[in-house]
């Protein structure tokens, strides 16, 4: 089994931050590889929401689906592949003070076995430590972003 964690600091509220990870309109545009996130049904957030989506790995494009197993606000969401590969990412928000968040991204895998298993996972391994980095440093500049812009319409 894979396992990637990084954390990092955001300049916004843990409310915030968490609200915009919370929106699945939100999720192609900071996770990376992630070229589409659809709801399947009338649910869209919250434990047992279920999505499905399309991950581009370098050559190779997954059709996943996956469900949400762990909503706690302003603090924790897990969503884990239930149709693809076998894996769960998991993110996780600590206020540091009032403006300011930690956020970690924790990422499990788990592929076939085989030589098709083994082949994917080489494919994996190559790509999701720096798409854990990079999916991070993107979010945490969304949100930073979208929280500055709220503080200039608040005035």
């Amino acid at each position: 089994m894979g396992h990637v964690e990084h954390s990092a600091r955001c300049a916004a509220p843990v409310g915030f931050a968490f609200a915009y990870v919370a929106d699945y309109r939100n999720v192609p545009k900071w996770m990376f590889g992630i070229r589409h996130f659809t709801p399947v049904g009338e649910q869209t957030s919250g434990l047992g929401a279920v999505f499905d989506t399309a991950l581009h790995l370098g050559p190779t494009t997954l059709q996943l689906r996956s469900d949400i197993t762990e909503w706690v606000d302003d603090s924790r969401v897990t969503i884990r592949a239930i149709r693809g590969i076998e894996g769960a990412i998991r993110w996780d928000f600590a206020a540091v003070h009032a403006r300011l968040t930690e956020i970690t991204a924790t990422a499990d895998y788990r592929v076939p076995g085989g030589l098709a298993g083994r082949a994917l996972d080489r494919v994996i391994q190559a790509f999701i430590g720096p798409a854990v980095r990079h999916t991070e440093k993107n979010l945490r500049e969304k949100i930073e972003a979208r929280y500055q812009e709220s503080l200039r319409t608040d005035d």
